[in-house]
């Protein structure tokens, strides 16, 4: 008793000095506090509660190696007990919930609208977040169980409350493999709330999906991930036409979104629109500067007409071809290729890998 009572006079005490503070100087003693420290102060009371989502953005992000979704199922009682369990209560929000957004979640609660979104063999499994500290192998893991399909409006606000934590962490790579958060979840969520920022930090984003999910979980990744390195798109499939032109259009417009994009596809059509477009486009401006493609199948490949400084070579049974093409329009813009495959009888059909980035114009 004695001990609650010494804690709840220190921070009002601290409360009181730092409202006396200007502040630009509250910010400066804020940013000594890592983020599970900010976290806590905000758990305290509304006023460092609303100080800190409100400079949110210039103060400490926690920092994690990966961000994962899992299925719970996977994991047995001797494995999930290694994890450290994140509790997600008791809350303390801010979040004013109005007569419109509650009809709205009463809404999806009737219709069981879930919290993840996954391939159509896995939609009656449990998953739940997983976050690991570190890159090594004894880092400490967090598991974070989410509802899958809220309940209540009191569930509801728990899911919210948590994904805006995840939204404020960095990570290296978050990976998501057939299950991602449900975008219809987050739009009713937070509602076109202009206040916060709703998306994943990422350095790289690894995604593995199939025909069924292939647009949702893009259009996820185009609208929730912030990514500073990579983009990592895998489907083990054939995919359409449409579904290859979907990613043409990325390649050629999202270079302002994302620095690096690795699509694992059988991508031979994808190759050669790239190629036309590197060549005959009037603007290559908004192109994605580097562009991995893998498992290309292509039985027949021949050099564009247009490549020059050709450089062959072959090492461990691997072919690798080095050259370069220009923009018609601007000779000035170029752009390198890498090219590896197996050194394989004419008669089989060698997978690429491709490796295409933008160079820098010279003068």
């Amino acid at each position: 008793m004695f001990l609650g009572f010494s804690l709840f006079y220190t921070l009002f005490i601290f409360q009181i000095k730092m409202r006396s503070l200007p502040t630009e100087v509250q910010l400066d003693v804020l940013k000594c506090l890592n983020f599970e420290q900010l976290f806590s102060l905000k758990q305290t009371n509304f006023y460092f509660l609303n100080f800190i989502n409100k400079y949110e953005g210039g103060l400490a992000r926690v920092k994690f190696y990966e961000l994962s979704l899992v299925d719970v199922e996977a994991f047995d009682n001797q494995e999930l007990d290694s994890y450290k369990t994140i509790k997600l209560e008791p809350l303390f929000s801010d979040f004013v919930l109005n007569d419109r957004l509650t009809e709205k979640w009463e809404t999806a609660i009737a219709k069981s609208i879930s919290l993840f979104l996954s391939e159509s063999r896995n939609r009656s499994k449990e998953f739940a977040v997983q976050l690991k500290k570190a890159v090594n192998e004894k880092s400490d893991y967090y598991i974070l169980k989410l509802p899958n399909i809220p309940k209540s409006v009191e569930e509801l606000i728990i899911v919210q409350f948590w994904l805006e934590q995840l939204f404020n962490c960095a990570f290296e790579i978050a990976e998501f493999k057939n299950i991602m958060f449900n975008p219809e979840m987050i739009n009713l969520l937070f509602d076109n709330d202009t206040t916060i920022v709703k998306q994943f930090h990422v350095k790289t984003a690894a995604i593995i999906t199939d025909n069924s999910t292939f647009e949702k979980f893009l259009e996820f990744s185009l609208n929730r991930f912030a990514i500073y390195n990579s983009f990592n798109f895998l489907n083990l499939e054939e995919i359409s036409d449409q579904q290859t032109n979907i990613l043409f259009d990325i390649i050629i417009n999202e270079g302002n979104k994302f620095p690096r994009v690795w699509f694992g596809f059988l991508l031979q059509r994808l190759h050669d629109l790239i190629i036309e477009y590197i060549t005959k486009s009037k603007d290559v401006s908004k192109m994605v500067p580097a562009i991995v493609l893998d498992c290309i199948l292509s039985p027949n490949f021949k050099l564009n007409e247009r490549a020059e400084k050709v450089e062959n070579t072959q090492e461990d049974g691997l072919k690798f071809t080095k050259y370069q093409i220009s923009n018609i329009y601007n000779p000035k813009a170029k752009f390198s290729f890498y090219h590896q495959y197996p050194n394989m009888p004419n008669d089989d059909e060698p997978l690429f890998m491709v490796r295409i980035n933008k160079m820098k114009e010279q003068n």
